[in-house]
C-alpha cells in the first residue's frame, strides 16, 4: 500500500438513513463522499452473492475507487473433530476464494472459531492441516486467507495461534483485531505501546512483508470475564465496570489515536477496517482523519 485504508464492515445505519440508502448499490458512492476507503462485505452467514451482484459491485467499486475485502463466514470450523463439518467448512472457503475472484478481492478474513474440543494445539493443527490441503483448489497466487484474532478466550484466535498458522500456511496472513485482543487479554491494549509490541512480535516472527500485508479491525470493545461481550462506539462511556489487569477508563478501549501512533511509529499503511457498533463509518472516518491531521 502506498497509503493507509480505512473503511467499515458491511452497511452502517447512518448510510440506509441518507438519500441514497434506499439502494444497497449506492453504498459505494455513499462511501466515497463520506471519505472511506474500503468496505468489507459481510458474508458471515453464508456466500450468498449472485454472479450478477458480484459483477455490478465490481464495476461499483472500481469507478468509486473502494477497496474490498471479504469477511467469511462464522460457523467455518477447521478445527473440529467431525469431518463432515470440516468437509463443509472447506467448501466456504472455496467458495469464498471464487467470490473473491470475481470481485477481484485479494484478503479473506474469518475466525479460526470453537469446535476443537478443549486441545488448543491439536485443534489449531488441524486448521493448518485443512487450509494445506485445500490450497491446491485456490488461487493463492493472488488471493490470501486472514485469520483473525478471536475475541472469546474460549476461541482459537490468540495473537500466538494466529502467528503459528501463518507460519505454517504459506498463503495465511494475520487479521489483528485489536478489539478482540484488548479483550481476550482483559484491558491489554490500552496504550500505542501495548500495539506496537504487537506490530513488533508479528515482524519477529513472520517478516517485515508480511507485516505490511497484515490486515486490521480497530474499534472499542466491551469485555467479561470470557472474553468479547460486544462491540461499542468511539467516544462511549461505559455503562458498568470493566474488569482490567492494565487500568481504568472512563471510555471502551483500545483508542482510536493508540493505534494510529502505532502505524506511524511502525511506518505501516494498511487496510483497517471499523467494526464500531452501528457507527463503523464513522469510525473509519475518526481514525482517517487523525492520521491525515497536521
Amino acid at each position: 500500500m502506498n497509503k493507509p485504508l480505512f473503511g467499515m464492515a458491511g452497511f452502517p445505519p447512518n448510510f440506509f438513513d441518507s438519500p441514497l440508502g434506499k439502494k444497497r448499490d449506492n453504498v459505494f458512492k455513499w462511501a466515497v463522499e463520506q471519505g472511506i476507503d474500503a468496505i468489507e462485505l459481510q458474508c458471515t452467514y453464508g456466500i450468498r452473492m449472485t454472479d450478477e451482484q458480484a459483477e455490478k459491485y465490481l464495476e461499483l467499486a472500481k469507478e468509486h475507487n473502494i477497496y474490498l475485502s471479504i469477511h467469511a463466514p462464522y460457523y467455518i470450523s477447521l478445527a473440529s473433530l467431525k469431518p463432515e463439518v470440516v468437509q463443509r467448512s472447506k467448501a466456504e472457503i472455496k467458495k469464498a476464494f471464487i467470490l473473491a475472484e470475481k470481485l477481484d478481492i485479494s484478503r479473506i478474513i474469518f475466525h479460526p472459531g470453537g469446535g476443537f474440543d478443549g486441545d488448543r494445539e491439536a485443534g489449531i493443527s488441524r486448521i493448518i492441516q485443512a487450509l494445506n490441503e485445500i490450497e491446491k483448489d485456490l488461487n493463492t497466487d493472488k488471493v490470501r486467507i486472514y485469520p483473525e484474532i478471536g475475541g472469546k478466550i474460549n476461541q482459537l484466535g490468540s495473537l500466538d495461534e494466529i502467528i503459528k498458522i501463518c507460519k505454517k500456511v504459506k498463503y495465511a496472513r494475520p487479521c489483528i483485531d485489536f478489539a478482540h485482543l484488548h479483550a481476550r487479554e482483559m484491558g491489554s491494549m490500552d496504550s500505542a505501546e501495548k500495539m506496537i509490541e504487537v506490530l513488533k512480535r508479528i515482524e519477529k516472527e513472520l517478516g517485515r512483508e508480511i507485516l505490511e500485508e497484515t490486515h486490521f479491525h480497530v474499534y472499542p470493545i466491551e469485555y467479561a470475564n470470557g472474553g468479547e461481550k460486544r462491540h461499542r462506539a468511539y467516544g462511549e462511556k461505559k455503562e458498568s465496570d470493566q474488569i482490567s489487569l492494565f487500568g481504568e477508563e472512563d471510555e471502551y478501549l483500545p483508542r482510536a489515536r493508540d493505534y494510529i501512533m502505532a502505524l506511524k511509529e511502525m511506518n505501516l499503511k494498511p487496510v483497517t477496517i471499523c467494526e464500531a457498533h452501528d457507527t463503523q463509518d464513522e469510525g473509519a472516518i475518526l481514525m482517517k482523519k487523525i492520521y491525515f491531521e497536521k
